[in-house]
């Protein structure tokens, strides 16, 4: 086979994610579900960049957009636009749709931007306190997202020390010391969520003056490996949060916009959070864009007062209009619940068939909406990416893998992917498995 991939350039960076290996393909086009790279080897994308590009590789979609922004090519962050406000009336309408109840919204640039954007938001609330989060979770790498995600690896560089985080037990069943042998979360899960604001558990409440300021919760952990919290485990945790006094917030920057199934993944367990965040649905891949949504009153103007938010980049008209073209094609898909109902079912059947071929090697497979992982019998994710890479004479297949879960193959492809392409996907894994051996 053909070498397809060029070694790290002496003039790149090599800290990103870009160059998790030596060598990578160097991509010259897209169509669809597919990459073609420089020597004209095609991969199918089942990360689609961990869900940002839901709709696949539709250049459509920037023409479209640039067209609703001839006559607007730039504008200072600091200025108003009727596309600007458009955007946001579209947006905060896609969530208060969902809850029931008016917001406002506010943008930022990526998704750790974002959750800083909605920690200010929450501290303007109840004043800068502890924030809580799962074990397992990733909301960014940023100096202060960095501290709320569980890998260390985040905090060697650059970190917020002076921000307090407590992390609540594992929402992941195989990894959690209180799972019951049963499985599943059981009462004392569920107690274990909801200890703290005591004067035993070390974290102050609403009778003391340095409380939680919030809580952040992803409904499903990518990172972590495609973790699920149980809905009863979430409830008692995000219940406990709010009788504390604490803003909910969800972070819904990859669980957003159908990935995991509804519009928004804290539907899945019925949570009505305070704050949502979410990115990376909502630019195809186009634009660098995230959103902010927080129930009133906390974005009134009297609580979270005008200059508190600044991003230099948050209001340039090319980036909203690829906003705007997009949550057209997001409205005009009538019929995204059926399709991604089935897009789940499809991969739960190839992957358990596969699966099935390979016992010693596959522990578990599932689907969520338009996700799905692949539980391994030990550490090999790693190295499984590579072969989906390489192993198949014909295609390559990307895929994600995390150091937070190296067991775990995560499966996001484009939601408008199909079944022959899941056919091939079905075959691309059957190889690379045969290669693991």
């Amino acid at each position: 086979m053909t070498d397809n991939s060029s070694p790290i350039p002496s003039f790149a960076g090599a800290g990103n994610l870009v160059y998790r290996e030596p060598e990578v393909p160097r991509f010259v086009s897209g169509e669809g579900c597919w990459l073609t790279a420089a020597d004209g080897r095609r991969y199918l994308d089942a990360e689609a960049a961990n869900g940002t590009v839901p709709f696949g590789y539709d250049a459509t979609l920037l023409h479209e957009a640039l067209r609703r922004c001839e006559q607007l090519p730039g504008l200072p962050s600091f200025c108003e636009s009727d596309l600007r406000l458009k955007v946001l009336s579209r947006l905060e309408r896609l969530v208060s749709g969902a809850l029931g109840t008016p917001g406002r919204v506010e943008l930022d640039l990526g998704g750790a931007q974002a959750m800083e954007t909605a920690l200010r938001i929450a501290f303007a609330a109840n004043g800068p306190g502890t924030v809580v989060v799962f074990e397992g979770a990733f909301h960014g790498r940023s100096g202060v997202t960095s501290m709320l995600s569980s890998s260390p690896r985040y905090r060697e560089l650059l970190a917020a020390w002076g921000l307090e985080v407590v992390r609540l037990p594992n929402p992941d069943c195989r990894r959690c010391p209180h799972a019951p042998a049963t499985g599943g979360c059981g009462t004392g899960c569920r107690e274990a969520v909801a200890r703290w604001g005591s004067e035993l558990s070390g974290v102050g409440g609403n009778g003391f003056r340095r409380k939680v300021s919030a809580f952040v919760f992803e409904s499903v952990q990518n990172v972590g490996g495609m973790v699920e919290p149980e809905h009863a485990l979430l409830h008692s945790a995000v219940d406990h949060a709010r009788e504390q006094g604490a803003v909910i917030i969800a972070d819904e920057i990859f669980t957003g916009m159908h990935r995991v199934g509804p519009r928004w993944g804290f539907q899945r367990a019925g949570i009505v959070p305070d704050v949502v965040v979410t990115s990376k649905g909502l630019a195809n891949g186009g634009a660098a864009l995230s959103m902010v949504w927080s129930r009133e009153p906390l974005g009134h103007p009297d609580r979270y007062r005008p200059g508190s938010h600044s991003s230099t980049y948050i209001g340039i008209p090319s980036a909203l209009a690829m906003v705007d073209a997009v949550l057209d094609r997001w409205e005009g898909w009538t019929t995204v619940d059926k399709d991604i109902l089935r897009l789940e079912e499809s991969m739960r059947e190839r992957l358990a068939a596969v699966a099935a071929r390979h016992p010693d090697l596959v522990a578990s497979v599932d689907a969520m909406g338009g996700t799905a992982r692949v539980v391994l019998s030990g550490p090999h994710a790693g190295r499984l990416r590579h072969l989906f890479r390489s192993a198949h004479p014909e295609a390559g297949v990307l895929v994600a893998t995390t150091g937070m879960a190296p067991d775990v193959i995560n499966l996001h492809p484009p939601l408008v992917i199909g079944e022959p392409e899941l056919d091939l996907f079905a075959e691309v894994f059957d190889t690379a498995l045969d290669g693991l051996v």
